[in-house]
C-alpha cells in the first residue's frame, strides 16, 4: 500500500507523526507532503517516511529543472570560476544581486505564470509520478484545512485515471473499495 499524507497547515503534527509511523509499520510506503518544511524541522517522523514539499515535487519536473540549470546553475558556475582571488567577493556579491533581482523576479513573473499555464497537471504528475514505480498511489490523507482545496486539484487531475487513490481524514476513517463500490 503507497499513502501520500497532504499536511501544508502542520496544524495536525501530532496526528500526521502517529498515523503515518503507524502507516509504515504496516508495511505501507509514506510520503508526507509539507507546506515548509521549517514548520516541521522538529517534528521526529519514523524510519521510512519521506517528507517533501509541493515546491520541491514540482521541481522535478523537466522544464523546471531546465528553467533552474539556465537561471541559476550556469551564473553560479560562472561565477565560481570567475570568482577567484581578488574577484572572489565582487563576484559572491554580484551573484547574490543577480540571483536576487534578475533570476527570482524571472523566475516568479515569467517562468512559474507560463510553467502553470502550458503545464497546468504537472504538480498532479509530479505527486503521481514519486509512487508509480511500485503500482500506483492507494491511500490520499487530507490532514488539515489548508490541504483540502490542494486534495481537490489533484483528484481533479487524475479524474480519468481508473485507479484514482481513495481519500480519508485520517487512517481511522479509509473505508477499502469493495468491487461493489466501484
Amino acid at each position: 500500500m503507497q499513502v501520500l499524507f497532504l499536511a501544508l497547515d502542520a496544524s495536525r503534527k501530532r496526528a500526521v507523526l502517529e498515523e503515518s509511523a503507524e502507516a509504515v509499520s504496516n508495511g505501507a510506503r509514506v510520503m508526507v507532503v509539507v507546506g515548509k518544511k521549517r514548520s516541521w524541522a522538529r517534528a521526529q517522523f519514523a524510519p521510512g517516511v519521506v517528507v517533501t514539499t509541493l515546491a520541491a515535487l514540482e521541481a522535478r519536473h523537466l522544464p523546471r529543472r531546465m528553467e533552474h540549470a539556465v537561471l541559476y546553475r550556469a551564473p553560479r558556475a560562472t561565477a565560481r570560476a570567475v570568482g577567484r582571488g581578488p574577484l572572489r567577493g565582487g563576484a559572491r556579491r554580484a551573484l547574490k544581486s543577480y540571483e536576487r533581482g534578475v533570476a527570482g523576479k524571472l523566475h516568479r513573473k515569467v517562468f512559474v505564470p507560463l510553467h502553470r499555464r502550458l503545464w497546468p497537471d504537472a504538480r498532479a504528475r509530479m505527486v503521481r509520478a514519486a509512487f508509480e514505480a511500485r503500482g500506483g498511489l492507494d491511500l490520499v490523507v487530507v490532514s488539515d484545512a489548508l490541504s483540502v482545496p490542494r486534495a481537490v486539484q489533484l483528484l481533479d487531475a487524475w479524474a480519468g485515471d481508473e485507479a484514482a487513490p481513495r481519500v480519508c481524514y485520517g487512517l481511522d476513517y479509509d473505508a477499502p473499495r469493495t468491487l461493489s463500490s466501484r
